[in-house]
């Protein structure tokens, strides 16, 4: 299992990969992940594996004024 966002997941197969877990979730682009509170780049997300019992943190950007 896995905690998205402080909400624990299952996901099909053993290993997912961030970019696959994104697509799953239907998240678009604009977004930070963070993996195990370091985040991740972009560039990465397809080739970093979330394991069981990691924490995936998927932040969007906010404006303020």
């Amino acid at each position: 299992m896995i905690s998205v966002n402080g909400e624990i997941k299952e996901f099909k197969g053993e290993h997912i990969s961030i970019k696959e877990l994104l697509e799953e979730m239907s998240y678009s682009k604009g977004i930070a992940v963070a993996l195990n509170e370091t985040f991740v780049l972009k560039t990465k997300y397809k080739e970093t594996i979330i394991k069981d019992g990691d924490r995936l943190d998927i932040l969007s950007p906010v404006q303020g004024g």
